[in-house]
Parts: structure tokens; sequence; C-alpha cells
């Protein structure tokens, strides 16, 4: 498992293409949807919700109206922008949208989900990302997660994603497989609850993970 991206360069890669990303449409909008409806049926209209590698904000937005409240945060302080102006356009008043890394340990803790999606190929230090999303849940509560495993992919689509990296048309990503994120969830404390996809691609698992009770 390959880690070594900086918060920084991250950071930065973000907030140069943030208004870019805003206005990309989905990949694939029918997964998108079979996910958001998956993740809906987890969720609880009582559940205080965290949501780390928010992006844009589009996510949350669409689950605002299923939970108590969510407070969704990014790296990128263009990222977050883009994400309030869309909360204030659309009147959601149950989120917060906050510049932080996916390390962070909020005063609002614990929460009864957090969720990070396309974001733990992404970090530098996987283990201690998730010892944090571990620390901020209730007992019982649900870490939702679906993670690019370019690792599980072939060699000639690893070489082209370094590639595009390098010459900063992608952000730096960690060489991550499926086996990979499951063992580093069970090392973190976690019971795994389910693994799954959506759509037709093999290379981001959706894993639902809980902390014991």
């Amino acid at each position: 498992m390959q880690t070594a991206i900086s918060h920084t360069e991250t950071g930065t890669f973000w907030d140069k293409i943030a208004p870019k990303y805003a206005k990309k449409p989905v990949a694939d909008p029918a997964a998108y949807e079979e996910k958001l409806v998956r993740v809906r049926a987890l969720l609880r209209a009582e559940d205080r919700v965290l949501e780390i590698g928010c992006g844009t904000g589009s996510t949350a937005l669409s689950l605002a109206p299923a939970v108590a409240e969510i407070t969704a945060t990014d790296i990128s302080r263009e990222m977050i922008a883009i994400a309030e102006e869309k909360r204030a356009t659309a009147g959601v008043k149950n989120a917060e949208f906050l510049q932080a890394d996916a390390t962070e340990i909020f005063p609002e803790a614990p929460f009864d989900v957090v969720t990070a999606f396309s974001l733990l190929h992404l970090v530098d230090d996987v283990p201690a990302v998730l010892d944090a999303v571990f620390a901020q849940l209730k007992p019982g509560g649900l870490f939702l997660s679906k993670t690019v495993c370019l690792g599980d992919a072939h060699f000639g689509l690893r070489l082209f994603v370094r590639a595009l990296g390098a010459l900063g048309f992608a952000p730096p990503v960690t060489t991550l497989r499926k086996a990979d994120v499951r063992r580093a969830l069970v090392a973190a404390g976690f019971d795994l609850v389910e693994c799954r996809y959506f759509g037709k691609g093999r290379l981001n698992p959706f894993i639902v993970a809980q902390r014991p009770a």
C-alpha cells in the first residue's frame, strides 16, 4: 500500500480545479443514484452525520433531508466555498460546510454516521484517518466509504493514472486494493458489515463498517 501524499499538495490541487470540478457532470449518474439510495436506507431521521472529503457538497446536500444534521468537510477551501454557495441557494438549514483535514476531531462528535466517498485513496495516512473516524463515532455507529482501489486495476491503468498525477492533471493517488481497505478497517477496530459495488465498475467498493456497540 503506497502512501506518499502531502496535505498541502492535495489541497492546492483541488483549490485550483474547484470551479471546473463543480461543473463536471457525474461520470455514472445511475451508479451515483444507486449509491444515494443505499446510503439513505442506512440513515435515520435523528442521525447526526459527518462527511469527510465532501468536495463541492452535492452528496451532503442530497442526504441532508434524510437526517437531523450533517457536518461536511473538505481540505480544499475553494471546494467548501462552492459547497456553501450551493447550500445557501438551496436553502438547506441542517448542513454545515467546513474546511478541515480528514483527521480532524470535531467538538460535535460523536456522530451516528461518518461517510467518506472517493476519499481514502487521496489521503496520505489511511490508518490515521480511520482512527479519527472511529474516535468520532458513537458505539454502534456506521462508517460508509467508497474508495477507488487502483491496486486492483490492470497495470496499464495504474501507469496511466500515475502519469496524469505526475503531469498535474490528476491528484496524487494512494494505490489501494479492496483487501487493503478491509484490513485497515479491521485494524482500526471496525466490524465489516457490507461490501458491494454500484454500476458496472469493480474498482470502487462501497463498504459499510460499524464501530462495535
